[in-house]
């Protein structure tokens, strides 16, 4: 990403299931001052696992658009979760590698919109994000002695490493490493689903006998598996539920700032009960 992020921001919102984090996103912006412009176009969908492989040219076109609007704007586009996240770098680094793919792009698609690529849009993934900004006067609740693991997207390994451990440390939260949390099922759920529940399923139950207090999801997917899907986990893998939530970084920054109203953060649209905050 090329020079300081803007003031104003866009947050990517085409997901069919993400209302836990697009409405705890919001209200962390609004905790945090930050401006999030409503374009009173929409976004387009940056596809799941299969996109690159499968509707590449798709990917890369509403890529381009969702940067180029976010561009007319002024405005950094902002993804709160990995899997989108990782789609949007991969095509941004195939367009910006590719100097007659961007003008073809331009002329025969963002042209109807009258919006140009600009190579110097700017698009940034939320824990990054958290780590340029100060917020410790808004921190009311530490987490100590609580402990916590994350579990990331599939592309987990083509993203530039993250330093966003400077986030929990300002919280007091542990957090766990272990390369159990490295799996990921999601995927599967499309092709073979009865796997993707097993091992799934293995994954839940093998991080909860690291005796963490709840699993931090950076991923959609992930979330969806471990939390939406939980009934259908435990059934696959013959074990009685567990009272372990599933929450998005937003959720945890509320939560020490003070926030208690479930609703703001976002815990009414999990399908897991959320009791122990």
């Amino acid at each position: 990403m090329k020079g300081e992020l803007s003031n104003e921001y866009i947050v990517y919102d085409k997901y069919e299931n993400a209302k836990a984090l697009l409405s705890s996103t919001n209200e962390l912006f609004a905790r945090l001052g930050l401006e999030v412009l409503k374009p009173k176009e929409s976004l387009l969908d940056c596809g799941g696992y299969f996109a690159r492989f499968t509707q590449k040219d798709i990917l890369v076109r509403n890529v381009a658009y969702n940067l180029a609007l976010a561009n007319s704007l002024n405005a950094t586009l902002v993804f709160a979760e990995e899997d989108a996240y990782a789609n949007a770098l991969y095509a941004k680094t195939l367009i910006e590698s590719d100097v007659e793919l961007m003008r073809d792009i331009e002329t025969n698609f963002l042209h109807q919109f009258k919006l140009l690529y600009d190579s110097k849009v700017q698009m940034s993934y939320l824990p990054d994000l958290l780590n340029t900004l100060e917020f410790d006067n808004l921190i009311q609740k530490r987490f100590s002695p609580f402990s916590s693991i994350i579990v990331r997207g599939a592309y987990q390994g083509h993203l530039p490493k993250s330093t966003n451990h400077r986030i929990y440390e300002k919280i007091d939260l542990k957090m766990l490493e272990n390369p159990l949390a490295l799996q990921y099922y999601t995927h599967l759920l499309e092709v073979n689903p009865q796997s993707a529940l097993y091992n799934g399923a293995k994954l839940f139950f093998d991080l909860a006998d690291l005796g963490v207090d709840f699993i931090l999801s950076y991923s959609l997917g992930q979330f969806d598996l471990l939390d939406s899907k939980r009934t259908e986990l435990c059934k696959a893998y013959n074990r009685d539920n567990i009272a372990l939530p599933i929450v998005f970084l937003p959720q945890i920054l509320l939560l020490a700032f003070g926030e208690s109203d479930h609703k703001k953060l976002g815990f009414n649209h999990h399908q897991q009960k959320v009791e122990m905050f």
